[in-house]
């Protein structure tokens, strides 16, 4: 199934979490850019986004795909330089190590080496595994899934 751009038509990217394709998305962050406060709130963020509800904003938000949330009590409020950042990118939000275990992992990934990925101290810490199954009849192959925290890059590997 193709999504396309609920203001232009243009085929969005799977990575975009609205209904706009990324221009469209540019053109209402430069109409709400300079006006009020240093922050964006759940309302502006369903306009900027062409989302459907509040409610789709706030559950981006806590799984972590929009970055910059600013901690309150029962107010769900985003940095606009974070947003800004984000949307400008391309939804990709910049992660910088915050342990010496990340560390040890960041430089490896930005020499392009992901070999620890396989090491289990990594896990959970610096990469992610998942354990994806698929039911054909009577045999149910496995496949073991890792992702690295700081550029995505996906290792897959065979379970017997």
């Amino acid at each position: 199934m193709e999504y396309k751009c609920s203001m232009c038509g243009t085929k969005l990217s799977l990575a975009n979490p609205g209904t706009l394709c990324h221009d469209c998305q540019v053109k209402k962050l430069a109409q709400l850019a300079d006006s009020g406060p240093s922050y964006y709130t759940v309302a502006d963020l369903t306009y900027i986004l062409g989302l459907d509800s509040e409610e789709s904003v706030k559950r981006l938000g806590r799984r972590g795909i929009i970055p910059g949330r600013l901690p309150g009590i029962k107010k769900h409020l985003y940095s606009k330089e974070a947003v800004d950042a984000w949307i400008k990118a391309g939804y990709v939000v910049k992660k910088i190590p915050v342990s010496p275990l990340q560390q040890k992992a960041y430089e490896m990934c930005a020499r392009g080496d992901h070999g620890w990925m396989k090491d289990e101290e990594f896990e959970g810490h610096a990469c992610s595994l998942e354990i994806l199954a698929d039911i054909q009849g009577n045999r149910t192959p496995m496949t073991c899934q890792q992702t690295c925290y700081f550029c995505g890059h996906i290792d897959t590997s065979d379970l017997v």
